[in-house]
C-alpha cells in the first residue's frame, strides 16, 4: 500500500474519532464541521483507483469507521430525544401557566 493511501486512511480514522469525541461532548457545530472535512477526505480517497493490495486495509478502516459512525449516530439520537423531552416539558409549563392565568384572572 502506498504512503498516500495509508495517510488518507489514517486521516479518515482520526476524523471519525474526533467526530465521536465532539459528539460525546455535545459540540454539534464541530461535529458538522468535521463531518464536512470527513466527506471531502472520502471523496479524495475514492477519486483514484484503489489497488487490489489496498483493498483489505481499506475494508478494515471502513469497518472501524462504520462502528464509530454508529456511536456518533446514537449520540445524536440521544441528544435529539433529550431536546424533544425538554421542548415538551416547556410546552407543558406554558400550558400550565396559561391555565393558571385564565383561572385567576
Amino acid at each position: 500500500m502506498n504512503a498516500t493511501v495509508r495517510q488518507q486512511l489514517a486521516g479518515l480514522l482520526e476524523l471519525a474519532n474526533r467526530m465521536q469525541a465532539r459528539a460525546a461532548a455535545s459540540d454539534w457545530d464541530e461535529v458538522a464541521r468535521l463531518r464536512d472535512r470527513f466527506q471531502q477526505c472520502v471523496e479524495a480517497l475514492f477519486a483514484g483507483q484503489v489497488r487490489r493490495d489496498e483493498a483489505s486495509a481499506l475494508s478494515e478502516v471502513i469497518g472501524r469507521i462504520s462502528a464509530i459512525n454508529d456511536g456518533v449516530i446514537a449520540l445524536c439520537r440521544d441528544a435529539r430525544d433529550a431536546q424533544g423531552r425538554d421542548l415538551e416539558n416547556l410546552k407543558q409549563g406554558r400550558r400550565a401557566i396559561s391555565s393558571y392565568a385564565a383561572n385567576t384572572g
